[in-house]
């Protein structure tokens, strides 16, 4: 009954407080909520993998969060909480976000890489799962200063210690170049690296967006997964108040700014900075459904559920172009 009344109370007081500078990115703690949610599912087919997403997630996080259900269903039933439409397109987003990097970071590592830069690191919590993994592998998290504290303090209380081999690096562009920050931190530009940025690209304004990726196309024997929009879609939710992005994005201080144009498309946006495409994912597609979200008994996640529609988001595994 406390955690309940004090959520309540923080819900009545925290709408009505712009939040200062010093808070951590709520939308970063939204995608780790909904990454717990995920991590409970009773069916390893369709769980996500990321265990460690609750206990990172205190009532102090969570409370920042509070006028979104996902809060609530952080220690809830999946099965009750995906029947939740605020709720569902989030599991199923991050299962498939989650899985589809997962797969791409085990498989850059394997083949030589041994730096790993994530970007708008918020909640990430790759460095610790992949701990035996990484243990040769220089990990740079990359955030704005905020929410990299909360983040450390909380690695502090679950873990005592975050890995050796892991920086915490702040990270706030415009005012940071990427290339130069990094520089500074020991990155080595030559070396094979694999760079993640998950959720990200689209809070950002183009030009920073494109910045950030000539910065990491300059790089050798480097490799990106990224997810994005589309400019249209970008365009639509901004543009219907009932949106997601715009009920809590926006109105946390985060809307979305940046889809990638349809035309000439993404494959071709990312072959003029400098990349080749080794595939593209939309998240919310039957082929990630299939690898992603399908029961052992073939039914999928929320499968039947009548759905608001939700900006999709399309990932990508990039290479930089070697000639």
């Amino acid at each position: 009954m406390l955690r309940v009344a004090v959520f309540l109370l923080c819900g009545l007081l925290l709408p009505l407080i712009a939040l200062p500078p010093s808070e951590p990115s709520r939308v970063a703690i939204e995608a780790a909520a909904a990454r717990a949610v995920g991590s409970h599912d009773p069916d390893p087919f369709t769980r996500n993998p990321d265990w460690l997403a609750a206990p990172l997630l205190s009532l102090q996080e969570l409370t920042l969060i509070f006028n979104h259900p996902i809060n609530r269903s952080v220690d809830q039933d999946p099965r009750i909480s995906v029947q939740d439409p605020d709720v569902l397109p989030l599991v199923r987003l991050n299962t498939v976000r989650t899985r589809f990097i997962d797969d791409r970071l085990s498989s850059a590592v394997q083949a030589g890489a041994t730096q790993v830069v994530i970007l708008g690191a918020g909640f990430d919590t790759r460095a610790y799962r992949f701990r035996p993994l990484l243990e040769k592998v220089r990990v740079f998290e990359l955030d704005r200063s905020a929410t990299q504290a909360v983040k450390q303090r909380r690695v502090h209380d679950v873990f005592g210690a975050s890995p050796p081999n892991t920086r915490y690096v702040p990270f706030e562009p415009p005012r940071d170049k990427l290339a130069s920050v990094l520089r500074g931190e020991g990155f080595e530009p030559a070396a094979k690296a694999l760079f993640i940025w998950e959720g990200g690209s689209m809070y950002q304004p183009a030009a920073v967006v494109r910045a950030i990726l000539t910065d990491i196309a300059q790089t050798k024997e480097s490799s990106l997964v990224i997810d994005f929009a589309l400019a249209d879609a970008v365009k639509q939710a901004r543009q219907d108040p009932a949106s997601p992005q715009e009920r809590f994005d926006a109105a946390w201080g985060d809307p979305w700014l940046f889809g990638i144009p349809e035309q000439p498309g993404a494959e071709a946006y990312f072959r003029e900075l400098g990349f080749d495409t080794v595939e593209l994912l939309p998240a919310d597609s039957p082929i990630a459904a299939r690898r992603y979200l399908t029961h052992r008994d073939q039914t999928i996640v929320g499968q039947g559920l009548d759905l608001r529609e939700a900006v999709p988001l399309t990932l990508a595994e990039l290479v930089t172009r070697r000639n």
